[in-house]
């Protein structure tokens, strides 16, 4: 059986940050569900950096506190390439600490859908007070692995669809081409998550 593992990220000293949305963005929440945007995503919004961060240097996968998968065009090039999930990639510019443009191809990753893979009898943590098949805390997240479709190498869940899970094959690519920016907690063993 393959191993699965969240996809996430660690803030780091030597890289920029991203704490806040963009004043003109509606419908945040879409990219954090796996809702397309389509005609909702009207441009390629400003996202600023992290006024209290001291680094400057943009990680391929960037660090964020707006719940989204944001990477770099390096690696929005790698996912196109290798990932089998339908995405909606969406264009930003990334504004540094003097508001003036940084980059003007990094890009939300926004991955459609959610599926029934996950198995609540197992998966530990503190579920949603109005809606019980969410979850909005997590200790451990456990995988009905044999419901797993063959070619799904990234995809979300949709008791936490929030989250980005990669097929273990996935991350030893990410992992091999050098990609900055990730961390990966293995499915099925002890986490603290808040979604």
């Amino acid at each position: 059986m393959s191993k699965y593992f969240i996809m996430t990220t660690r803030r780091h000293d030597d890289f920029t940050a991203i704490m806040t949305y963009p004043r003109a963005m509606t419908y945040i929440h879409k990219p954090s569900y796996g809702i397309r945007m389509g005609a909702d995503y009207k441009e390629a919004y400003p996202f600023e950096m992290d006024p209290e961060s001291t680094g400057l240097r943009i990680a391929d996968i960037i660090h964020n506190t707006v719940g989204y998968l944001m990477v770099s065009a390096r690696m929005k090039a790698f996912l196109e390439q290798h990932v089998k999930a339908e995405i909606e990639f969406l264009r930003f510019t990334l504004m540094n600490h003097k508001g003036r443009i940084e980059s003007d191809d990094c890009h939300i990753v926004n991955v459609i859908g959610a599926h029934d893979w996950l198995d609540m009898g197992k998966t530990e943590g503190q579920r949603h007070p109005l809606e019980q098949d969410r979850f909005t805390r997590l200790k451990r997240l456990v995988l009905h692995e044999d419901r797993i479709a063959p070619d799904a190498n990234l995809f979300r869940v949709s008791p936490a669809p929030g989250l980005i899970l990669v097929r273990e094959d996935l991350k030893a690519q990410i992992e091999a081409a050098g990609f900055t920016g990730p961390a990966f907690l293995e499915a099925g063993t002890p986490i603290r998550l808040v979604l």
